[in-house]
């Protein structure tokens, strides 16, 4: 496969701007940049499965040195999204059902139960979620699928602080990371975004209700609709999955 050039207009526009202003940025400040920089371009498939990567043509697009993207790939190969071969080279990890589908299951285990603590926090604290969902509906009416997808990481972050456990977001982002490009891929192929939306809504009105057993049956429902895409997405695109073969 040939190497392509990444381009990321918005996100080196940034990094740019942090050079011009820092002289010399904060040590860690262009490693974390660039970490997030990258995660960003391959969950929300800027950067597609299976696309090859190059140290060189990164550093060079973002105007840093290789060390730290030396360093974003090792962490993102880490976390699944990223995939070193040798005598190949670097390439944006493809799509593996086996591996979303353990993904569904630590989510279900962790975000049933965060949902049906959350149902007993304050009625103040739990109507901010109302409040997210609104944004994120929002962002979806104007297409701005970004923010769309921001407000849903806010969303499944904020039931963990009501239910007492916000250092679990650790475990539970890692479990969504594969998850993001699922919903990413599926909001052409199924208007997943729209679907996102009315679950969270669901999953509101019980937490809201106070009802722990219906909101843990909403949020099962929800997390295992990516299962619903995958088909699809893979009829448009079965070269952004893994061959069975190899799994």
């Amino acid at each position: 496969m040939a190497r392509l050039r990444p381009f990321i207009p918005d996100l080196a526009a940034s990094t740019s701007a942090a050079h011009a202003t820092l002289d010399p940025p904060p040590r860690g400040q262009v490693g974390r940049g660039v970490y997030e920089t990258l995660r960003t371009a391959v969950l929300d498939c800027t950067f597609l499965p299976g696309m090859a990567l190059s140290e060189q043509a990164v550093s060079e697009q973002l105007d840093v040195s290789r060390a730290p993207v030396r360093e974003a790939f090792r962490q993102l190969a880490n976390e699944g999204l990223l995939e070193s071969l040798p005598q190949r080279g670097t390439f944006v990890a493809r799509l593996n059902e086996a591996k979303i589908s353990d993904a569904i299951f630590v989510r279900e285990a962790i975000e049933c139960r965060a949902v049906e603590l959350a149902a007993q926090a304050s009625l103040a604290q739990r109507r901010t979620l109302a409040q997210i969902v609104k944004r994120q509906a929002s962002a979806s009416a104007r297409a701005d699928y970004a923010a769309h997808l921001a407000a849903d990481e806010e969303f499944h972050h904020q039931i963990l602080v009501l239910a007492g456990h916000p250092h679990a977001w650790a475990a539970l982002r890692l479990a969504r990371t594969g998850m993001n490009r699922i919903r990413h891929l599926a909001i052409p192929a199924v208007g997943s975004n729209r679907i996102a939306i009315d679950h969270h809504r669901l999953v509101v009105d019980a937490i809201i209700a106070g009802d722990a057993g219906a909101a843990s049956q909403r949020m099962r429902e929800h997390v295992q609709s990516p299962l619903a895409f995958l088909q699809e997405i893979r009829r448009r695109h079965p070269d952004y999955f893994e061959d069975e073969a190899r799994t």
